[in-house]
């Protein structure tokens, strides 16, 4: 069966008189003998069980866990090709749900780092026969967990305490959260790693009891490997909800250095998977906004002021608005350190304090909402009222094309131009940096 397209989510596409057929393993180009699992209306799934003939780009996966494990999904397809798939998928999706035929939309940017780029990886806890196990979720199963040796997206040393906390919990006779049975202690262990800096951060995600127990293992875990500045513990209560953070060795927060700006990030805080590469997207968005020096900019979704530092030397004054007290919290720091005092941070949900905020005069607005994008009266808001230009950083291109549809559909605004940086190689996802302007 010939594969004719690569869809989101790396699967291949067949089509047998017209009905689309997803084909799991598969690359646009090749021949592959395929099983169908499932049919549903309008398409089917299946998964290659045969290559019958292999695409020039197939590639074969480095990692050990490739075949079993959920994280990665395109690591059978070479670097380059795997830049020019989310292309082209970006394009589609401005065309298909935005209407937007003939926007440019450049060849990605491509990671500095295509293996061990990830700030931040999140591992969950499974009961196992020898002890919990701690992994990440299964191919095509999201309730199970694949028991994960090393992980190639992540360094050596976070591998390593991976190990480490496998050994320890088992050793010390500490359950793992069963989903099933709704009991166990142990559910996710979260790492962020600072390059600039060299400081580690654990946050351990757990249910309730055994204080004596959590304070021991987070004292051994900073013996062992003495860069982890801090061990924080987030205890769920029955019902499954997360409740107050608490610190069990160190502090609830890290820095990390970049291209001069030093930012605190804490534990419960959004930081950009890939720092390095997303310097590039920053670079991009800042120069894009046609920052005077003289104006003000509207930053939405500012996170800890990752776009905000670089922005402010640009401005001569910036309100940026951000949800997490937490994070609202680190950017006022970050700002501080910085000497950026033209830098207002406000703690509010966009869609509250847009409406006041669009009557002011405004240079620019810049957006990085998450994956979900934007609510749709913040998109019909600044499709109504916005300043002449918008720079909105995506990381879905489809929430986005959805976004772009709202912005554009007054015609008031035109996109000029959809970058995408392929920031997640070996996986589907893709970050694209939108250039919007009036008139």
């Amino acid at each position: 069966m010939p594969i004719v397209d690569l869809a989101v989510g790396g699967r291949g596409v067949a089509r047998v008189d017209g009905f689309v057929l997803f084909v799991e393993g598969a690359l646009q180009g090749e021949t592959a003998r395929v099983r169908v699992d499932r049919v549903r209306r309008g398409f089917a799934e299946g998964t290659a069980v045969a290559i019958l003939q292999p695409s020039p780009e197939r590639t074969v996966p480095p990692c050990e866990h490739y075949d079993a494990c959920g994280g990665c999904d395109l690591q059978h397809l070479a670097a380059p090709a795997q830049a020019e798939a989310k292309r082209a998928q970006v394009a589609s999706l401005l065309k298909r749900i935005a209407g937007l035929k003939d926007v440019d939309v450049p060849p990605a940017v491509l990671s500095p780092e295509p293996f061990g780029y990830r700030f931040r990886m999140d591992f969950d806890w499974r009961p196992a026969t020898r002890g919990p196990i701690l992994g990440l979720h299964r191919r095509g199963r999201a309730a199970s967990i694949v028991s994960i040796r090393r992980c190639l997206l992540t360094s050596d040393t976070v591998n390593e305490m991976l190990a480490w906390l496998t050994r320890e919990a088992a050793s010390r006779r500490l359950s793992a959260f069963d989903p099933r049975r709704r009991r166990g202690l142990l559910r996710r262990a979260s790492f962020q790693e600072a390059r600039g800096t060299g400081e580690r951060l654990v946050t351990l995600e757990t249910g309730r009891g055994e204080p004596g127990a959590m304070a021991q293992l987070a004292a051994a875990l900073t013996r062992r490997f003495p860069a982890t500045v801090g061990v924080v513990r987030l205890e769920h209560g029955r019902a499954g909800v997360a409740g107050i953070a608490s610190i069990l060795a160190g502090r609830d927060f890290l820095y990390e250095d970049l291209e001069g700006d030093r930012f605190r990030i804490p534990a419960e805080a959004f930081f950009q998977p890939n720092p390095s590469g997303s310097l590039a997207v920053r670079r991009h968005a800042v120069e894009a906004l046609g920052l005077s020096g003289r104006g003000s900019l509207l930053e939405l979704y500012c996170g800890v002021g990752f776009f905000t530092l670089a922005a402010a030397r640009k401005a001569s004054r910036i309100v940026a608005i951000e949800s997490s007290p937490i994070a609202c919290a680190a950017g006022r720091d970050n700002a501080a350190r910085a000497g950026a005092a033209h830098c207002r941070f406000v703690t509010s949900d966009v869609e509250t304090a847009l409406p006041g905020l669009l009557h002011e005069a405004w240079e620019a607005v810049l957006l990085d909402p998450p994956r979900v994008g934007l609510p749709r009266g913040v998109a019909e808001a600044l499709a109504r009222d916005g300043p002449v230009r918008i720079v909105y950083v995506s990381c879905d291109p489809a929430t986005l094309a959805r976004d772009l549809s709202i912005l554009t559909g007054a015609g008031r605004y035109r996109v000029i131009r959809v970058t995408p940086y392929d920031l997640f190689p070996q996986t589907h996802h893709v970050e694209c940096v939108a250039e919007i302007t009036s008139g």
